[in-house]
């Protein structure tokens, strides 16, 4: 189980573990590996009292406001599945998808057993057993819960900051076991995740209290003033590289707001009208808006043109103040929506709709099986790439949808409403990702069978025009068509020679051959009269257009249904490949040349951010590496 579970978590930030009988301890109940998704402090051993609650919330968001790390406690009675301490805290990790920036407290209550650790490659991996030991295990043997948790955030800002010298241990401390069976507050942790790292409408935790107002048109991103006039900006300590992660950071979580937001939305749509939700649906309009602004200065940012450090802090600093306001302004209306749905009241409802849309579901999913399989009989590798893993994807859900309802219907069974909710809201989620998971590989055969038309078209017009530029060449003049000529020749020798071969990759030969062939225009555009090369130019533009939505739409979806193990980066590129699309369709009428340039652009942007994705979730979060540290018993 271990292996699945941890490529669906970091696939898509949610914990493949199917929910099995409940079993109880005397004393105690135990708890398999959580899966934070957008929470920083999981309680299910109920220890924390709400002075104490708030005290670690405090801590912990000035953590991740002062060195842009994020510090995740979570406090059960037993370990179990596994029941080594460290093997607990490493798997929690796992389908949490934490990354170099995140560092881990995982307390069993009952049974007296901790586990601090850190990324392989954060530089608080040295220091880990003397946190530990030092500053955490003295306040969990008090029985200060609360305390543990406030130490780890003190001591990790005593190292990043530089005012600690603790010699770490290697973190290959023993651990202890814990009880076994499984508790159903899991579903707290492992079920929230579906939205995505960052998903907003499945917070639990209150550690939102640092996120700004929500934004406006008119809101000044600037740093506030104090009474006599000076700058109080809280960013101006912060180094650009911890402006840089800080930045990364928000920028998913804002990104996942916007996204899960705009399935909440979807849902209470469906439920109530256009109407109910407007209100919501113009606020994630705002929202978006602002994060194609931030997405546009991250790229300015990643781009090869040098920067200066004053460019990047003043960029850098824009991009933490808008995440944050569209954080602050999403989370402002939650309260609203929540009610709008009542899902308190109609669960039963909810959980009959949810079950009844994963019915309908399942019975595409052998459809969805066999175009899959036909696509990658006629089309290249790299042609399905995106979307090969999509029916095991989205079986995996749907076997999750079964355990969230079961789940779901015992809390309604015992009078627990809320928990109920709970696994009501990540029932109907894996069911929107299943259905993205199937759409995108329907979309991806329309898509290429559309490609494979328009690559022989431009085939036979490349065809015809690189005749036309060998005749001119074959007299001694035009001598400037020589390296076009080859270039088309080149492209169209790769398009002959891989389809000789029965499979190819139509998107990828159409690009490669329109950009030969928009070579030849070029060289040819003083013999062709005006109205021949005004044709040609939206004729490419057109399938340039067609070859970014292609790239885009894939890239979109499955990031979308995956977005628990895919970073800022690939988030940057599918935007700004959005933005260049957007505006090329806006000016292909009054100027085609400029739309074309755009167009490729996108392109370009969307299989970088095809290629980021996938190494996100290939590599679990873009090759972070393993977690380690220290623990025992206290």
């Amino acid at each position: 189980m271990r292996s699945s579970t941890k490529r669906l978590a970091a696939s898509v930030g949610v914990s493949a573990m199917l929910m099995l009988p409940l079993a109880t301890l005397p004393g105690a109940s135990a708890a398999p590996p959580v899966d934070f998704g957008a929470e920083e402090i999981i309680d299910d051993a109920g220890v924390l009292d709400p002075s104490g609650l708030a005290e670690l919330e405090d801590s912990i968001a000035q953590l991740r406001d002062d060195e842009g790390y994020r510090l995740r406690v979570v406090y059960v009675d037993t370990f179990t599945d596994p029941e080594d301490a460290e093997a607990w805290a490493l798997e929690t990790a796992e389908v949490s998808g934490l990354g170099e920036a995140d560092v881990l407290l995982a307390v069993a209550v009952e049974s007296r057993q901790g586990q601090f650790i850190a990324s392989d490659q954060s530089p608080l991996r040295a220091e880990v057993s003397q946190i530990y030991n030092s500053d955490i295990i003295p306040e969990l043997s008090n029985a200060d819960w609360a305390g543990a948790g406030v130490a780890a955030a003190g001591a990790v800002t005593e190292v990043l900051s530089g005012n600690s010298g603790g010699s770490g241990g290697d973190g290959d401390n023993e651990s202890s076991t814990g009880g076994s069976g499984l508790g159903a507050v899991i579903l707290v942790g492992a079920l929230v995740a579906l939205a995505g790292i960052g998903g907003f409408f499945f917070l639990r935790s209150r550690s939102q209290k640092s996120l700004a107002s929500g934004p406006s048109e008119t809101k000044d991103f600037g740093p506030g003033r104090g009474q006599d006039g000076e700058v109080l900006d809280p960013l101006a300590s912060l180094s650009v590289e911890e402006l840089r992660k800080k930045a990364g950071s928000l920028l998913i979580a804002a990104d996942d707001a916007i996204k899960s937001s705009e399935q909440e939305v979807g849902f209470a749509q469906a439920q109530y009208g256009d109407a109910a939700v407007q209100p919501f649906v113009d606020d994630i309009a705002a929202a978006k808006r602002h994060m194609s602004e931030s997405f546009k200065l991250q790229q300015q940012l990643d781009d090869h043109i040098p920067d200066t450090e004053e460019q990047q802090r003043t960029w850098l600093g824009d991009i933490i103040r808008r995440c944050e306001s569209v954080n602050g302004s999403l989370q402002e209306h939650k309260a609203d929506f929540d009610a709008l749905r009542e899902l308190e009241r109609n669960a039963p409802a909810a959980l009959a709709a949810a079950q009844l849309s994963a019915d309908s579901v399942k019975t595409r999913v052998s459809e969805a099986e066999q175009t899959l399989r036909q696509l990658q009989q006629k089309y290249a590798d790299s042609a399905t790439s995106q979307v090969q893993d999509n029916v095991e994807q989205a079986n995996e859900r749907l076997q999750f949808v079964d355990s969230a309802a079961e789940s779901a219907q015992q809390h309604l069974s015992g009078g627990d409403t809320g928990s109920a909710v709970i696994a009501v809201r990540a029932a109907e989620e894996s069911v929107h990702q299943t259905t993205v998971l199937l759409e995108a590989i329907s979309k991806r055969a329309t898509e290429l069978d559309a490609a494979q038309v328009e690559l022989d078209r431009s085939v036979s017009d490349t065809a015809q025009d690189l005749a036309q530029a060998k005749a001119m060449l074959a007299t001694g003049q035009h001598q400037d068509l020589a390296g076009p000529v080859a270039s088309a020749e080149a492209a169209l020798t790769t398009v002959r020679t891989e389809s000789s071969g029965g499979r190819v990759d139509p998107v990828s030969l159409l690009q490669r051959t329109e950009a030969a062939h928009a070579q030849l225009d070029t060289a040819l555009g003083g013999v062709k009269n005006q109205a021949e090369q005004t044709q040609r130019a939206r004729e490419a533009l057109q399938h340039a257009i067609m070859a970014a939505q292609s790239r885009i739409s894939g890239t979109s979806d499955y990031i979308r249904a995956r977005r628990g193990g895919v970073g800022s980066e690939a988030r940057t590129r599918l935007a700004e490949a959005e933005r260049n699309l957007d505006y090329a369709v806006q000016i292909q009428s009054d100027d085609p040349v400029a739309a074309l340039s755009h167009a490729q652009q996108a392109t370009a942007l969307a299989e970088q951010a095809a290629q980021i994705a996938q190494q996100d979730v290939d590599g679990f979060g873009g090759g972070m590496g393993g977690f380690g540290g220290g623990g025992g018993d206290f």
